[in-house]
């Protein structure tokens, strides 16, 4: 028996319950707490074409939400209600031979571990079978009520563990009130999700034996306390009831999924952190799983998680499911809500095949079908062989193949670290030419800021010998002014000078010819041309013995007067010591100044010009 249970074939008859069966949806509000005081906007409607209707509206942003369920529970509603409309319908289907699959979604602190065990996260006395007994143990209660009623033998064996973190966990074997009644067997997926795990499977005769186990057992559960939830459930939890009866053998799956959590509102940290995260994955698998079976793709992720690979039996259809999605009442979790609701709308159109009956079949035909698998297994392991060996030979080539890779490798990593070192090298020439360009750099700074300051300066002294230029012109302006003075007044003096050898040369030819009268020597003065009125002081050393020849002409013809009146003839004016004394030297300083004269005009006139234009020496003024 054992054996048929966990490795035998199980044969369905598909004609017994032919057509298609939908997953069944059902609501309940969590009641709302006393020290609340924003209530979530929703109403239960009543019915609405056979079914109940959820209506919730998100006041903040206007939107709204309708979900027809088959029924729909509030706050009030009592724990017994709930299992009367919902799970005990299932008990005859399961003894019947069809498996049957409850699933509480939801929130966290939406009341699912309420509903499904009983109030203080499951721990709990459930041997009182009271008003706040949850479903999982009235569902055994009614079990074998409905046993003793119809006078049936059945075996029923109870399995319960928990996924916490995608970990499989064995909540049975952590307790020690049922060492002596407990098995340990495998626990395999299908063939949609292959897996293997061992858990403990306990037989119960009984109800109260049965409430036993299930309070030690719940003790062991994961939980933990956030700001949402003081005890709340940190793992997904399932309890498998199977029914064995003489002809049927099937499955009751009731599984209290963790709540979802939003990681702002409920502040998780470290371990409940992480918690968190693989809660929302798994329960993010499972929505996945249903949008696949909603569009009808053909391949479906129940790999995705270890929760999808625990149901995938009961989601693809050989079960009838039923979905508790839980909500609370509280208006800031009205989004949370929302998406509870359009998760458990998109189940409700989910539609697969009718689950069918699941029968024991005969010894002598498991003996046969036992055959014809044996034998179909030896084709498969010959096949299996075959290819086996062609996998070697294959294995043959490729380790030859891996050789010559791992040369090639080899010789690409021979080539890379030469290739690094030509990089390294590279990088250090590189570095020490931009070195090199960064110090040339800060050079041609610093000679181009004092480029800038000499420009700068240089633009200071344009400036400057602009203005001195400007000054230097004016002062040639001045010269050339001057220059032509100097040249009218020594044409002048070339004039003078030809009148002056005019008189010299007459009163030489009065000394050398004593004859010449006076009238002929006043004459010979008066042809020369007048001299300015106001001569320039005399240039000979010994002003008072000099007589100008021009100025004195008068004092000289009274002279020459005076002595002829007193009887001097020409011969003796010419043996006379006076005249000479007086002419000699007239003659003489007349010419050493006229020369003086000439060799400073010429001095000015060759004078270089830059000694000219010295504003220091004062402008060169020549006496007429």
């Amino acid at each position: 028996q054992f054996l048929y249970f966990i490795g035998g074939v199980v044969m369905s008859d598909d004609k017994e319950h032919e057509g298609l069966d939908s997953i069944k949806i059902y609501c309940r509000f969590a009641p709302v707490p006393s020290e609340e005081t924003r209530v979530l906007n929703h109403s239960l409607i009543g019915t609405r074409e056979g079914h109940h209707c959820v209506s919730v509206r998100d006041d903040y942003n206007g939107s709204s939400l309708d979900l027809d369920c088959e029924l729909a529970f509030d706050g009030s509603t009592p724990q017994t209600e709930v299992h009367s409309k919902v799970t005990e319908p299932l008990i005859p289907s399961l003894l019947q031979g069809y498996n049957c699959t409850l699933l509480a979604f939801g929130q966290t602190a939406s009341g699912k571990t309420h509903t499904m065990l009983g109030p203080q996260g499951g721990k709990y006395d459930f041997l009182q079978k009271d008003h706040n007994c949850g479903i999982v143990p009235r569902v055994v209660i009614s079990l074998f009520e409905y046993l003793d009623r119809a006078n049936m033998q059945a075996d029923v064996d109870f399995s319960f563990f928990e996924i916490y973190n995608e970990v499989v966990s064995d909540l049975i074997a952590k307790a020690t009130c049922c060492d002596g009644n407990m098995k340990s067997f495998v626990f395999r997926g299908t063939d949609k999700a292959r897996f293997e795990r061992e858990v403990s499977r306990v037989r119960v005769r009984s109800a109260d034996e049965f409430l036993h186990i299930l309070e030690a057992t719940s003790a062991n559960r994961q939980q933990g306390s956030t700001d949402l939830n003081q005890v709340s459930s940190r793992s997904h939890s399932i309890v498998l009831l199977r029914v064995h009866t003489g002809k049927t053998s099937a499955t009751m799956c009731m599984a209290d999924l963790a709540g979802s959590e939003c990681i702002k509102k409920s502040n998780a940290q470290g371990m409940r952190r992480y918690e968190t995260k693989n809660i929302n994955t798994s329960l993010f698998a499972l929505k996945q799983v249903i949008h696949a079976l909603y569009k009808r793709k053909e391949h479906v992720p129940y790999a995705d998680s270890m929760l999808t690979r625990t149901l995938a039996d009961s989601l693809s259809g050989n079960a009838f499911l039923r979905i508790l999605v839980c909500c609370t009442s509280r208006a800031e979790d009205v989004q949370e809500t929302m998406t509870t609701l359009r998760f458990a709308k998109e189940a409700s159109c989910v539609v697969r095949k009718a689950p069918v009956v699941n029968k024991y079949e005969s010894l002598r035909d498991r003996h046969l079908y036992s055959s014809s698998e044996i034998e179909t297994l030896h084709q498969e392991r010959a096949g299996l062989l075959a290819k086996n060996e062609e996998l070697l030979r294959s294995n043959e080539a490729l380790k030859n193949e891996n050789a010559v890779l791992q040369m090639q490798v080899r010789q690409l990593q021979d080539t890379n670290t030469q290739l690094i070192n030509h990089i390294h090298a590279g990088a250090e020439t590189y570095q020490s030419q931009v070195n090199s360009l960064q110090t040339a750099n800060q050079q041609l700074k610093v000679q181009s800021t004092e480029l800038q300051e000499e420009e700068q300066r240089t633009s200071e002294q344009n400036i400057y010998l602009s203005r001195k230029v400007a000054e230097v012109q004016k002062h040639m302006e001045g010269i050339l002014q001057q220059i032509k003075a100097v040249t009218v007044e020594n044409d002048m003096l070339r004039s003078e000078l030809r009148q002056s050898r005019g008189t010299v040369d007459g009163l030489r030819m009065q000394m050398t010819q004593p004859h010449v009268s006076q009238h002929q020597f006043s004459q010979a003065a008066s042809r020369q041309p007048p001299l300015p009125a106001e001569p320039q002081q005399s240039m000979h050393p010994n002003p008072q013995r000099y007589f100008h020849p021009h100025h004195d002409r008068s004092l000289l013809t009274e002279e020459l007067g005076r002595y002829k009146d007193n009887g001097t003839t020409d011969s003796d004016l010419t043996a006379n010591s006076s005249i000479p004394s007086l002419s000699e030297p007239l003659i003489t300083a007349e010419q050493d100044a006229l020369t003086a004269r000439l060799q400073r005009l010429e001095q000015v006139l060759l004078r270089p010009s830059n000694a000219r234009s010295q504003p220091s020496q004062p402008p060169l003024c020549v006496a007429p």
